[in-house]
Parts: structure tokens; C-alpha cells; sequence
């Protein structure tokens, strides 16, 4: 019983933990390098695990960059974090370009970034909201149609806008 209580507090303070602020820096699918932190500095930001071939990926990329683009004035930030294998890395630029995605994008094949914040390999899309002092606002796993309508409300509520 000691062992199975011992465990439960182990992984709990693992997940804790792992959604916590972590400063990463990487290159976007541009090569610009950039950081968490120079995004933070300006507002919250919204950082979005999604593969290409995920249906609500896509639908959740689809509305992230109304968001972006209606909030981005205010301080707002979406980061965009594919996790595709190195196999179809070559398909993102294109799928974002295609799109008319305006927000940051970055390549994590290896999926260091993703699993430093608590991601797990078939859990997406998985977002995370930062706020400008680095505290964790809200963490959500999945993504269906009328979502969006939440994340609006909690970035509008990261910006003092309610």
C-alpha cells in the first residue's frame, strides 16, 4: 500500500511538474531562432502541440490563427509546436503555407519540448497557456469544434480583457 501511495505522489508530481514553465529555444520552420521567453515578456502565450495528419490538429490550427491574429495587438502569442516524425517534417511548411498561418511554427521531431511540458505520444492536440509572470493558466488535452469559443475566453482573461 506504501508502494501504490509512494507511486500516485511520484507521477503527480511528475505531471506537476512537467507542465510548469520550461524555457526552451529552438528555430522555427523559418531557421529564426527563438525562445519561449521572448514571447512571454510581451503577454500570454498559448504554445499548441499538433501533428499535421491530426483532423482536430488542423481545425484547432484553423481557429488558433483567428485568435492570433484578434488578440496578437494585445500582447497574445500562439506558438505552434509540430511534433510530426522526420518522415513528414517535409509536409509542415507547406501544410502552414497553404493555410495562411501567420504564428510562429516549430519542428520538435525529437519531442524534447513536447514531453518537457507533460506531452505523451498520442495525446494531441495539447496546449498550454502561459501568462506573462510564467504561471500555467489552463492545460487542455484534445480539441472539438466549439473550443475555441473556451480558449478565447481564458486568453481574453490572461489579457485583463473580461
Amino acid at each position: 500500500m506504501k508502494t501504490i501511495i509512494f507511486l500516485s505522489i511520484l507521477l503527480f508530481s511528475k505531471v506537476l511538474f512537467s507542465q510548469s514553465y520550461y524555457e526552451f529555444s529552438a528555430d522555427d520552420i523559418n531557421g529564426n531562432s527563438i525562445t519561449l521567453q521572448e514571447f512571454v515578456e510581451k503577454g500570454p502565450v498559448m504554445i499548441g502541440f499538433w501533428r499535421s495528419w491530426c483532423p482536430s490538429c488542423k481545425e484547432e490550427q484553423r481557429n488558433m490563427q483567428i485568435i492570433f491574429e484578434k488578440y496578437k495587438g494585445k500582447g497574445f502569442t500562439y506558438l505552434g509546436i509540430n511534433i510530426d516524425n522526420q518522415k513528414s517534417v517535409s509536409k509542415v511548411k507547406s501544410f502552414v503555407e497553404a493555410y495562411g498561418f501567420t504564428f510562429p511554427v516549430i519542428l520538435d521531431t525529437d519531442k524534447k519540448i513536447f514531453e518537457a511540458f507533460g506531452g505523451t505520444e498520442d495525446a494531441v492536440p495539447y496546449y498550454l497557456i502561459f501568462g506573462k509572470d510564467k504561471n500555467l493558466i489552463s492545460v487542455h488535452l484534445g480539441y472539438k469544434q466549439g473550443d475555441e469559443v473556451m480558449i478565447e475566453n481564458e486568453i481574453k482573461t490572461a489579457l485583463n480583457l473580461k
